[in-house]
């Protein structure tokens, strides 16, 4: 095939970070929050994309996909290889991490219960739960419907059938039956009502956990109109019955049962996926913290100050002289929020326009802007309101920004805003300047303590004067802007990038070193998969540092000798896009909010920029460089999706190098400037 597909390129990424849980070198309970993040990742995997493809399957006639696979096929292969995986992370988890937890005085209790932890499990019932809890019995039910995500015990008894619903958020799912100096004796909400099935259902009575994913897709049609929050709004709760991607049992569940429970709830057959006796092991983000054992975490490692805004009395004076650079979680992301709220307090600001993409609840960002525009500056939000699983906020705070004065636009029609910029523009002495700041992650406080990302805060016209016509495209919609010094999508970035291939291809052609390093999450889209087998056809040696999908695969000699790509999971997401071209020497360094998919570069705003300044160049250089050696995280890329670790005896892994790299960045910016 010319192709991977995405989705199984996809599990394998999920499958790195399953690699993460058996990593000796990582504290005890951070390998715990991997199996937290496998376990989401592959929760939103099957609500999205399994969902996506059941969906083509029963209603688009089972056509082969832009990779040249049918929906059937993955659909067969997926639960092979999740399959796999879950009895992997069974292994490593009650045959790894409990053992080793229990070691450490934390007693996770999951088998038989001795006769003490059994009286406190039943006197925990007793005093907590017996009055509070519905059982249902679905015995002769002809229809059964379960609440999307949340997990049932399924319970029998002789000839009869009952539901239980797990209420986490009643309850909490982790309960200390005991603690002492001992240890802490810890046991799962599903366990106190096995533990107790006797008092009010019967002595002889079993209970299997059960869970339904559903289609998380809104199925929006593509016209906007002035009442898309409604229909988002609407559509939200249709989520809660959308149509089933998958129903996960415990795999000792007798067959009869769970084939029941598939009929009464309309189900096929290939919706079925075993598991084990729990589910959700994304609720380990959840486990109880242990802050006299803090050896089993990963040590705390102070930010990089940025001296030249710490030190100034005048961000907008600083920001006029010399670019400030920032990265994200080395350095703090409360520089930008702090920015704004500067400008919203600041009397000679008259006007902020700014993108939205994924917004925390309590985000100072959004505080800002709701300040500015209650002190009657203007203020512009496109707040992208078909950012899945972030709708509700997105939402929420687009409505109390317009509340608070603000211009509020729920997204363009037929395109997503995924661009992660601001202009702030401010009258001074010498006439109305204008402040920028462009960024490859998202503006929310919360995520950028995780994602690793860069930004830049400007006051270049070149920049400034061009994302003035993204602003004003985004406003009117009708403008045909014009670029020529940021990449747009979907206006300029891809025939940009693809004439950036094309220079290296001829300059390889003319004898001189054909070089390319490209940082993106995803490398989906068909046609640069194909511009860069035609530039590794040429010579041109091509260097990808690839977290996530990776369609690609190599058809000719000279693409397996000229493209390498690595993938590096640690405990950052990275989530930086970075693209550098030799040039011949004079390098052409690009940051970006978007990947190589077709969405990105086709379906969406997305602003790429341009890095002049040559010591930000090297750093960026570096970064990659860095990462394409990490013997530590980096993995190896391929078509094989083995994750073979990359072959070294590296000391420090290359977020752990980030630091040393900001740091010296910073002194080298503020000993320029």
């Amino acid at each position: 095939m010319k192709y991977i597909d995405r989705d199984i390129s996809w599990l394998a990424f999920n499958e790195r970070i399953l690699q993460e849980v058996e990593n000796p070198d990582i504290p005890l309970l951070e390998r715990l929050k991997f199996i937290a993040i496998y376990s989401s990742n592959l929760e939103e995997f099957y609500k999205v994309r399994v969902a996506s493809l059941r969906f083509s399957q029963k209603y688009k006639g089972d056509k082969k996909n832009k990779y040249a696979y049918r929906p059937s096929f993955i659909l067969q292969e997926i639960n092979s290889i999740v399959s796999k995986q879950q009895e992997k992370l069974g292994e490593l988890f009650y045959h790894l991490l409990l053992p080793a937890m229990s070691h450490e005085g934390i007693h996770f209790l999951f088998d038989k219960l001795n006769d003490q932890d059994q009286q406190l499990a039943e006197q925990y019932f007793q005093q907590h739960i017996k009055e509070d809890f519905s059982l249902i019995d679905i015995t002769n039910e002809p229809d059964v419907e379960l609440k999307n995500q949340a997990i049932y015990l399924y319970i029998l008894d002789r000839q009869k059938t009952y539901l239980l619903e797990m209420d986490y958020e009643k309850w909490g799912r982790f309960i200390t039956l005991h603690n002492d100096k001992k240890g802490t004796r810890i046991i799962q909400l599903d366990d106190i009502f096995r533990y107790n099935l006797k008092h009010f259902v019967g002595v002889n009575a079993k209970a299997y956990a059960v869970k339904i994913s559903r289609d998380a897709e809104l199925y929006i049609d593509d016209e906007q109109d002035a009442d898309i929050v409604h229909k988002i709004k609407k559509s939200l709760k249709k989520r809660e019955t959308g149509l089933p991607s998958r129903l996960l049992f415990n795999e000792d569940i007798p067959f009869k049962y769970i084939n029941k429970l598939r009929k009464q709830m309309n189900l096929d057959m290939t919706s079925l996926i075993p598991g084990g006796k729990y589910h959700s092991y994304y609720d380990f983000f959840t486990f109880p913290e242990f802050k006299d054992k803090m050896h089993l975490y990963f040590s705390h490692q102070a930010q990089v100050p940025c001296t030249r805004l710490d030190e100034s009395n005048n961000w907008f004076d600083e920001i006029q002289q010399q670019d400030v650079f920032l990265s994200y979680p080395y350095q703090d992301f409360n520089y930008v929020s702090r920015f704004l709220m500067m400008a919203a307090e600041d009397p000679d600001v008259t006007e902020i326009n700014i993108t939205l993409y994924r917004v925390n609840d309590s985000s100072d960002i959004c505080k800002a802007l709701e300040l500015a525009a209650q002190k009657g500056k203007h203020v512009f939000v496109l707040a992208e309101v078909q950012a899945r699983f972030d709708e509700v906020s997105n939402i929420y705070w687009g409505e109390r920004l317009k509340e608070a004065g603000a211009k509020v636009k729920f997204g363009l029609n037929k395109l997503k805003v995924h661009a992660k910029t601001f202009t702030i523009h401010r009258k001074e002495n010498t006439g109305s300047a204008v402040y920028a700041y462009l960024g490859t992650g998202n503006l929310n406080e919360k995520t950028a303590k995780i994602y690793a990302d860069h930004g830049v805060l400007t006051a270049d016209m070149r920049f400034t004067t061009e994302l003035n016509e993204v602003f004003r495209y985004m406003k009117k919609e009708t403008s045909n802007p014009k670029f020529h010094h940021l990449l747009v999508a979907p206006f300029t970035l891809r025939q940009s990038l693809a004439d950036l291939l094309d220079k290296e291809i001829r300059l390889a052609k003319q004898g001189v070193e054909g070089l390319v390093h490209i940082k993106v999450n995803s490398l989906e889209d068909l046609s640069m998969i194909d511009h860069l087998r035609e530039t590794a056809d040429a010579g041109v040696k091509i260097k990808l540092v690839v977290r996530g999908i990776c369609c690609y695969t190599p058809l000719t000699e000279k693409q397996q000798q000229n493209i390498t790509i690595v993938s590096v999971v640690d405990q950052y997401l990275e989530h930086t896009r970075i693209y550098h071209f030799n040039n011949g020497g004079n390098p052409k360094v690009y940051l970006a909010s978007a990947d190589w998919m077709t969405r990105n570069l086709s379906g969406r705003i997305e602003v790429c920029f341009p890095i002049w300044d040559s010591n930000i160049q090297s750093f960026l250089l570096k970064q990659i460089k860095t990462q394409l050696a990490d013997s530590k995280k980096g993995r190896i890329n391929d078509n094989v999706n083995n994750n073979q670790y990359l072959k070294g005896n590296n000391s420090k892994s290359s977020q752990e190098m980030m630091f040393i790299f900001v740091k010296e960045l910073m002194q080298q910016t503020a000993f320029s400037k």
